[in-house]
């Protein structure tokens, strides 16, 4: 076997890296109704949450809910909100 087919195996047989993305780890918006307050599913708050991105949250919460990682998009198509 000469050199560069070596390299080649080695780089088909290495596992595909899936791009990171700790930094834009997806969150769920809820509604707290008792306190009138948005929030994150685990964890946070939304620093503010736009008249579209609520309308598109009630439209869509038995269907997916609405979720963001840098920008808000449907949970279950991935279809981008615009602010």
């Amino acid at each position: 076997m000469n050199p560069s087919a070596i390299i080649i195996a080695i780089i088909l047989l290495l596992p595909a890296s899936q791009q990171s993305s700790e930094g834009l780890e997806r969150k769920v918006l809820s509604y707290n109704p008792t306190y009138e307050i948005w929030f994150f599913v685990p964890t946070g708050r939304p620093k503010s949450v736009s008249d579209n991105v609520k309308d598109a949250y009630w439209a869509a919460r038995t269907k997916g809910g609405v979720c963001y990682t840098d920008h808000w998009f449907y949970c279950k198509t991935g279809e981008k909100i615009e602010e």
